[in-house]
């Protein structure tokens, strides 16, 4: 089987899956504070953390 044939088998089993069971989110909405908080986190200027400030704040090694 090549790639291109496992990402196509791949594909059909995920839609017959969810073709069998369903969307389990289907038809919810979103809680207003939710939205807000999104909207007020993507208007906000998006910074990067170095790794090395992540290590020294979190102890990771």
């Amino acid at each position: 089987m090549t790639a291109k044939e496992h990402k196509n088998l791949e594909h059909l089993v995920e839609q017959k899956i969810l073709e069998f069971f369903g969307d389990p989110d289907s038809g919810l909405k979103f809680k207003r504070s939710f939205v807000s908080a999104m909207r007020k986190r993507m208007n906000k200027k998006q910074t990067l953390v170095p790794n090395s400030v992540v290590v020294k704040k979190y102890g990771v090694r």
